[in-house]
């Protein structure tokens, strides 16, 4: 077969498709994660891969049924990168899920808890070198015996001056492998750490799975693609045979064993190949695994198994004295795949029959849900911004709220360019700039598709958590309160250029989290809004600051609810015979109806009202 082929352009060849796997690879870095409790055996969980954003990286297990990360590391600046890990059910089919702030890793190597930004950090864990544990690092060791391609790092647990060295792995929790070539990864923060940091978050604080429970063989095994293999494998080999005794009218093999076994080691390298193929689609939630265990299970197939095997055996034998070499490849691959299906975990494991609702109570809360958040889409964009904040009950329920937004750049500095505040030509009074915001966003959806999700987030938590009206009121409040959204006033605001005056958009307040208590009270006012409420925009030139009320026309319950602070503290507005309640957006810990100290209602001189439709007609017809 091989006869006018150069030995020296098949090996040429061989080298030739080496390398450009090794290239393919290698090129583009991954991290494979490994945790363990610490000094215990350690165990592979999941792998990172360098996204498009080389400051965002997400970890994601190696498990089929997961299709979402299971912690997020995004670096704010140049000495450290944040991580939020997963809140919430591993198994939940949602393909958005909450995440909460855990804490941060520094250009150090250092690993501190935070929960929240306002809160102390503490310093529970660091990214060190095996050889070196006493000293963290960010970078890992490369080494000539993996030709410099794999970059190894530890993830040992506490206070790096207070470690044993005589025994220093009882401290190691993690372990981080980077294959791959990067010419990105050179940040005071790499890659490897961030990893290290992420297998820290998810094995200290993130939800677990059981060890049974992580699918190897979807990822790594070799079985449950052998079948798959000998089925394309017999496909290309009739082919080739067709191709040499049809048309070129000679035999495929004869009697050259040599050639016999180069096509037995072509199936190997098929294999591979395959295998390679099924383990990056699963990490790219792409997955053909259910088909491929479809493939393999009892389907009509297995019970024939050792007949198959059988006639594979005689097969063997009659093309050994009749066929020379030209069937056995053939024959090998129908046998090998047939004996490997029957080692695969998938055709074992019985088909399981499941509902989209485990119970009746399901059912109630989707039908619980507001109509007019059932459609909402999840906004979608290349950069991530992290919320996270509880509520401050009046009746003492606990509520923990977080949320992960994405934006897109172009969408964000398109609104920013729009904004009549940008050009800090002010030539209309703050209520013309306000009101013609608030048009704005009532004609263009895209300024209100992440205040909507906002809404239907806290809406349906709301309704889950059974609070009632006032503590849902205040759960938007403390959305926008300190620390979820810092407050920072304009002139000391680099994301605006340190602008003298500046009312965001709810976008951008929400992008740059932070802003004064004029884009506070623009975004609580429009989540408000949303919900249903008529909203008055309440803002102080004097006194240099704004809040929102909110119109108890059709909520009386708030009237009575405040009764005893409405005639004490006068925190009620009346505007074109609406009575609405004052509520503060800056600090933490404010209620509905707290007033910062030396304010009072009639210090507001600026007050838009942000009126439900049918409000407005109602007021043209008064008219």
């Amino acid at each position: 077969m091989f006869d006018d082929i150069n030995n020296v352009y098949i090996i040429l060849l061989v080298a030739g498709v080496a390398f450009i796997y090794l290239m393919y690879r290698y090129w583009k870095p991954k991290v494979w994660i490994s945790i363990s409790a610490p000094g215990k055996a350690l165990r592979d969980v999941g792998f990172i891969e360098e996204g498009e954003s080389v400051d965002l990286v997400e970890m994601r297990l190696t498990n089929e049924d997961i299709k979402k990360p299971v912690v997020r590391m995004k670096s704010e600046d140049d000495e450290q990168s944040i991580a939020w890990v997963i809140n919430g059910d591993l198994d939940d089919d949602a393909n958005v899920s909450d995440y909460r702030m855990c804490g941060y890793i520094t250009s150090e190597g250092l690993i501190y808890k935070q929960r929240l930004k306002s809160s102390k950090p503490v310093l529970v864990g660091y990214t060190a070198q095996e050889k070196h544990p006493e000293k963290p690092i960010t970078k890992g060791k490369r080494s000539w015996k993996n030709l410099w391609l794999d970059s190894k790092l530890c993830v040992f647990e506490g206070d790096p001056s207070s470690i044993n060295l005589n025994e220093p792995m009882k401290r190691r929790v993690g372990f981080v492998r980077l294959s791959g070539i990067s010419f990105h990864n050179k940040g005071p923060v790499t890659l490897e750490a961030k990893s290290g940091a992420s297998a820290f978050f998810y094995n200290k604080y993130g939800p677990k799975l059981e060890r049974d429970n992580i699918y190897k063989e979807a990822a790594y095994g070799w079985n449950d693609t052998a079948l798959l293999t000998s089925i394309i494998y017999s496909v290309l080999f009739l082919i080739l045979y067709y191709v040499y005794t049809s048309i070129l009218r000679k035999p495929l093999l004869g009697d050259d064993y040599s050639a016999m076994f180069v096509l037995i080691g072509f199936y190997y390298v098929l294999w591979a190949v395959i295998r390679q193929i099924k383990i990056n689609c699963i990490e790219r939630s792409c997955s053909f695994q259910p088909l491929l265990d479809m493939l393999n299970k009892e389907l009509g197939l297995k019970k024939f198994d050792s007949v198959i095997l059988l006639f594979c055996s005689i097969a063997i034998y009659l093309a050994l004295n009749y066929y020379d070499y030209d069937l056995i490849p053939l024959i090998f691959a129908i046998s090998f795949g047939i004996s490997k299906n029957a080692l695969t975990k998938s055709t074992k494991r019985p088909w399981k029959i499941m509902t989209n609702y485990t119970d009746e109570h399901d059912l109630e809360e989707e039908e619980n849900l507001l109509p007019s958040f059932s459609s909402i889409e999840i906004p979608r964009g290349e950069m991530v911004r992290m919320y996270d904040w509880d509520l401050d009950s009046l009746n003492g329920v606990k509520l923990h709220g977080n949320l992960a937004i994405h934006f897109s750049l172009d969408e964000y500095n398109k609104m920013r360019n729009e904004n009549p505040y940008f050009s800090q030509r002010l030539e209309k009074t703050k209520y013309e700039y306000v009101s013609d915001m608030f048009a704005k966003m009532i004609v263009d959806k895209s300024y209100m598709e992440r205040v909507r999700y906002i809404a239907s987030y806290i809406q349906n938590e709301s309704i889950h958590a059974n609070l009632d009206e006032m503590d849902s009121l205040q759960f938007v409040l403390d959305f926008v309160q300190e620390p979820n959204i810092d407050f920072v006033m304009d002139k000391d605001s680099k994301s605006i250029q340190f602008a003298p005056e500046y009312v965001r958009y709810p976008d951008e307040t929400l992008y740059d989290q932070e802003g004064d208590s004029d884009c506070k009270a623009m975004l609580v006012a429009m989540i408000l809004y949303v919900l249903g409420y008529n909203v008055l925009y309440l803002s102080s030139d004097k006194k240099r600051h704004s809040a929102i009320a909110v119109e108890t026309k059709s909520h009386p319950w708030l009237m009575d609810y405040l009764r005893d602070s409405i005639i004490k503290k006068n925190i009620t507005v009346e505007m074109n015979h609406r009575i609405y309640i004052y509520c503060e957006v800056t600090g933490d810990g404010y209620q509905v109806g707290d007033m910062v100290e030396d304010m009072r209602i009639d210090d507001f001189e600026t007050r838009v009202e942000f009126l439900q439709v049918s409000d407005i007609d109602d007021l043209d017809d008064n008219d």
